[in-house]
This record gives structure tokens, sequence and C-alpha cells, in this order.
């Protein structure tokens, strides 16, 4: 069994030094490993942090970095997990974790928690350790209800304030999951998909992955471990130049009409 790490970066220089040896720290001794970085445009120094960090702990077998020229998280994700595809000869029980670059695990032994998880519920999909709710439709949108957040989220600053607080190792069962960090099975990825390109650049792919799963038939939760993540630190591009901020609204919008239609079938079930 062998555990992925994928992080898309796009510009973290203050931060991803602590993000890879947060990776690096929370694998363990037993199960094998890989941490995939998706160099998405970077015009900091990131790239040469990452890679002074990789000479300095002698990471040069565990590391794969890739490059994307500004495509936010939704293609470079798929770069990455095409890339373990082709590649990596990956097998159904190999974990795919995504991080992203404004997150820093803090949990030991993180491989064996999320193997020894998917071993003791084998209809688990999509598993997040931070974000879940349910989802439903109305009026050719969709909108979330009974949402959680792990405590290591951004309740110190005010934030999801409508949202329920869920506790270190509390495993919930919920709709949809939301990145991140998150964990899935490789089978799953080969039998449900990646993620839909047609929400490109970004936004509600996980909601979207996470029915695809509910309508396979398997379960998914938020796994409450360990990590951390400040607001002010910004997801990918979210304090940025970026030519995708303005637009955020507006991609959002978007992109949750796409699902109230692609998954017009599955909200009719719900009713």
């Amino acid at each position: 069994m062998t555990a992925y790490f994928i992080t898309p970066v796009y510009n973290k220089e203050n931060l991803i030094g602590q993000v890879i040896d947060g990776i690096y720290k929370s694998t363990s001794e037993t199960m094998d490993y890989k941490i995939i970085f998706v160099i998405d445009g970077c015009t900091d120094n990131s790239e040469p942090i990452l890679k002074e960090y990789v000479e300095q702990n002698s990471l040069q077998d565990k590391v794969v970095f890739l490059y994307k020229d500004n495509v936010h998280e939704i293609l470079s994700l798929n770069y990455a997990l095409t890339y373990i595809k082709d590649n990596c000869n990956p097998q159904h029980d190999d974990l795919i974790f995504t991080i992203q670059d404004d997150v820093v695990l803090q949990e030991d032994n993180i491989d064996i928690i999320f193997k020894n998880l998917f071993e003791a519920y084998p209809d688990l999909g999509y598993v997040s350790m931070r974000i879940g709710a349910n989802i439903h439709s109305s009026s050719n949108d969709v909108y979330e209800s009974e949402r959680i957040e792990s405590e290591y989220g951004h309740w110190k600053n005010g934030a999801f304030a409508d949202y329920t607080k869920v506790f270190y190792n509390e495993l919930h069962i919920k709709e949809i999951v939301i990145r991140s960090p998150t964990c899935m099975l490789w089978k799953r990825y080969n039998e449900l998909g990646f993620y839909d390109e047609n929400l490109a650049p970004c936004g509600y792919d996980c909601h979207d992955i996470s029915i695809r799963a509910n309508i396979a038939g398997y379960k998914n939760a938020v796994y409450v471990m360990k990590y951390s993540s400040e607001i002010e630190w910004g997801s990918m591009r979210s304090n940025s130049e970026s030519k995708y901020n303005p637009r955020i609204g507006e991609i959002y919008e978007r992109n949750r009409k796409y699902l109230a239609t692609k998954h017009k079938n599955y909200f009719e079930s719900k009713q």
C-alpha cells in the first residue's frame, strides 16, 4: 500500500515550508508514500523552498514536482491523479490525500490511521478532515444544510458561525464533504472518475464527487484529524492577484447551477 499526498501550489513562499514539513512528519515509517506538488503558475519562491527542504531531508525519491501554467485547483488535482495512474502503478487500496497549500498537517502516522479507517469502514467514499454538509436543489441551484466543521477550522476568526463544531477523532457521515485535507482510496477514483473539469477552475468539485460516491452506494464522512489552517493564510490564489479572484462569485454560481442540472435525477430521488 502507498499513500499519495497531492498539493497544488500557488505563491505560498511564506507557508509552503510548513506545508511540506507537516506532510513529511505526518507520515509513518511503515508505509510507502509519495508527495506530489503541482507547481501551478508560481511566480514566487515556493518551488525553491520546497526543493531546499527535499534536499535537506534526502527526500528526492519521495517527492515529485509537476508543472502547470496557472490552471487552478481542479485541473491541478486531475493532473496529479493522471500522473499517478500513468506512472505509479497504483493499487486499489492506495490512499490518495489532497492537501491544499494553506494546510499544515499535525497528525502522527496519518497514513496508518486512514488505512485502518478504510479497513474498518469498507463502504466509505470521500473523506474530509474539515467540512461536511447535506445538499439540496431548488430553482436550478443547490444549497447546503446541517453543516459541520472540524474543531481545527476557523472558529477563532468567527467564520463558520452557523456550522456545528465537531471534535478530534470523531467520524460523522455526511452527504457531501469538502476539502481539505481529504482522503479517498484509489479504487474509488478509479470507479467514480476524477474531478469534473466542467467545474474548473474551482468550486463545488467536492460536492460533485461526493454525490457521485453517494450514487455508487458509498458513504462520505468527516473524520476529524489535527491540522492547522488560518483564514489569513488564504487557500489557493485567494490572497493573490490571480485572474480568477474577481470572478469567484460568478464561477461558484455557475457551478451550483451546473450541479443542479447534472445531478437532477439524484436530487429528485431524494424528494
